[in-house]
């Protein structure tokens, strides 16, 4: 956990170029690379956007960012490129004179700058500074994915983070609320904006050469059962991959070290112009003008002035590293024995209690930020959505202490004889945890031909999924398909460029078109297209539709007997050997499913995509209408430390 950030800047005069990057340098190297879903680079970003508002901050910081383009051109083949964004937030009448104003500033210092007018909806806005925001930050975001910038830059400073902490403090946050503005993030407020949050481009994720096999079974008293075989000579050469989304556009902070009389001096000492609003000290008006108010003129107790804020974040940050720590070190006494993230499942073998006290028994923070993590890697929800408090009740679940006395609640039930407590399922973050009894195969020279139920060795391992969907809550995605002929590839295909690697690398892919992206449950992007087929194939006779409308949707029981209407015995066999094998259980009511909506409504079932599987009949469907369609498909962003320390990547 980056603390860099909170080292105080001790001179109140101008900054440097110098002081600018390091201090970019200390927190881009100290931020972890799950922050921003890509590799880990030492070296900073070459294409950067500024987040202009025309204060003195922001300001100083086109300045100081143009100086250091000036001197990597005359100093170094790896130049570096800034370009200004300045929002128009068209709230005031005033407003675009005032965005040309700063553009105009901007464009004398030699920064190349865009000014990014907001469009807002016709009807009244109840939250207008939340939607404001919402409405900036996607005009920013799409504005980076546009020049293929990566990183954002911003100019909150040090005064900016010790008035959020003491706000935060009033509002009674702990933990990582006490640690102030984040250094390097993720952009906020563009969920689901393909090539902005969190996706444009991708990594392959291969399971493991030379693992086990597992497949689960329901037993008649409506148990999971995990049984588990050696690897075979295909399966080794068969190991199934994945694309996982990274990417997206990053927010960084690199002033946030340096107090406010800093940033005033640099405008001062290098005659840069900035918009001074004196509506941001009247303390009548919001909560932070209050608290700026009251910090300015030192009308707050010893407390909670600047310097004890600053030491309050420097504990949090701490201890948050602590945490993190702790956390990895229980995250390697866990096990994943399967992920895949074509059904969305994680099978994970929690530790059993072990005589001496862990990071578990010690701070319950610890165990609930780690089955946070790990519940992340599947939940249908945005990163951190829920805090750390909502885990704590379930932490003795999958983290028994040996010193904890048995529960005699309905969630551990004691069976008769010397067998573990029965574990029951529990939902949490929109996962479902289901415990397994769990056959492990004989040994290797074993001559015995039945399997001899070891549940000592997998005591405590779960299957998690998402959790069912609620009636009348399904996630419905409707997606526009344009056919196009065979003769010219659409415009996705042809501007849409992948490398692909073996093994768990990156791979660069930007889409012109990142429209034609669609995200799904939260969970999966994906991406149709439509082709026509020529009436030489004997499919039909031309004059095929020009689009089609299809939905993405989850699977569903009565989905189940109309493909069985249309399939042979044999395809519903295999159909349903695969869903046995891959998606036991109610696992298989949460796939994403392709369906082609027809006149009046009427629905066909085309593909569960995730499994890459055609379903019975809906390719002769297709045909019959002189078209066909194609999809590609990616998981969502996740963090690959988790998956790493509990053995299923290596590090």
């Amino acid at each position: 956990m980056a603390i860099s950030h909170l080292h105080r800047h001790i001179s109140p005069g101008p900054l440097t170029v110098k002081h600018f990057i390091d201090s970019f340098q200390r927190i881009w190297l100290e931020s972890r690379p799950a922050r921003t879903g890509r590799k880990h680079d030492p070296h900073l970003p070459r294409r950067l956007g500024l987040a202009i508002s025309g204060g003195a901050d922001s300001m100083a910081l086109a300045y100081l960012c143009k100086q250091w383009e000036l001197t990597q051109r005359q100093t170094s083949n790896d130049t570096v490129s800034v370009t200004a964004f300045v929002v128009d937030h068209k709230a005031r009448e005033e407003s675009t004179r005032e965005a040309n104003m700063v553009a105009s500033w901007l464009n004398d210092m030699g920064l190349t700058t865009q000014i990014l007018p907001l469009t807002w909806t016709s009807h009244s806005i109840s939250a207008f500074e939340t939607h404001a925001r919402r409405l900036r930050f996607q005009a920013l975001g799409q504005a980076c994915r546009a020049r293929n910038i990566e990183t954002l830059l911003m100019g909150h400073h040090q005064d900016d983070n010790v008035e959020t902490t003491l706000w935060r403090l009033c509002t009674g946050a702990r933990g990582a609320g006490l640690a102030g503005i984040p250094a390097v993030t993720r952009i906020p407020e563009c969920h689901g904006l393909f090539g902005v949050a969190e996706s444009g481009s991708s990594l392959t994720l291969s399971k493991p050469a030379n693992h086990n096999n597992y497949r689960i079974k329901t037993t008649n008293t409506n148990e999971l059962r995990l049984s588990e075989s050696p690897p075979t000579t295909t399966t080794q050469h068969q190991q199934k991959q994945y694309q996982i989304s990274t990417g997206g556009i990053s927010i960084a902070r690199p002033l946030l070290s340096f107090p406010k009389r800093s940033l005033l001096a640099t405008c001062k000492e290098n005659n840069i112009p900035y918009v001074d609003d004196p509506t941001n000290f009247d303390p009548t008006l919001t909560p932070r003008n209050a608290i700026r108010s009251l910090l300015a003129e030192q009308k707050l107790p010893r407390a909670l002035r600047e310097e004890s804020i600053l030491s309050l974040m420097r504990k949090s940050n701490s201890l948050l590293r602590s945490v993190t720590e702790d956390s990895n070190e229980i995250l390697e006494q866990c096990e994943v024995l399967e992920f895949a993230p074509d059904t969305g499942c994680l099978i994970i073998k929690f530790p059993s209690p072990s005589k001496k006290p862990t990071p578990t028994e010690v701070n319950k923070d610890t165990s609930s930020l780690t089955l946070r993590r790990i519940t992340e890697l599947i939940s249908p929800f945005p990163e951190n959505h829920f805090p750390l408090r909502s885990f704590e009740p379930f932490v003795s679940r999958v983290f028994p202490s040996p010193s904890s006395p048995p529960s005699s609640s309905s969630t551990m039930l004691q069976e008769r004889g010397n067998t573990p407590a029965k574990q029951q399922s529990f939902t949490l973050g929109g996962v479902m945890f289901q415990p397994l009894r769990c056959d492990s195969p004989p040994p290797p020279s074993s001559t015995t031909t039945t399997t001899t139920p070891d549940i000592t060795n997998y005591e405590n391992t779960y299957l998690i999924t998402r959790q069912p969907y609620m009636r009348n809550r399904l996630p419905i995605l409707p997606i526009t398909v344009p056919i196009y002929p065979p003769s010219s590839p659409s415009p996705s295909s042809s501007s849409w460029s992948s490398t692909q690697h073996s093994g768990n690398t990156e791979t660069s892919q930007r889409p012109i078109s990142p429209s034609d992206w669609h995200l799904w449950d939260n969970r999966y992007w994906f991406r149709v297209t439509g082709t026509s087929i020529p009436p030489s194939s004997g499919a039909g006779v031309g004059g095929g539709p020009t689009s089609l409308s299809l939905v993405v949707r989850p699977l569903q029981k009565s989905d189940l007997k109309g493909i069985r209407m249309a399939a042979d015995k044999e395809e519903m066999r295999e159909l349903m050997d695969r869903l046995g094998r891959d998606a036991p259980g109610l696992v298989r009511f949460t796939l994403p499913m392709l369906v082609l909506v027809g006149d009046g409504g009427n629905e066909v079932p085309v593909a569960l995509p995730t499994m890459e599987m055609w379903l019975p009949g809906a390719e002769d469907t297709l045909k019959s209408m002189s078209c066909t369609v194609r999809w590609e498909w990616m998981y969502k962003m996740i963090d690959r430390e988790p998956l790493e320390r509990m053995r299923w990547l290596k590090n």
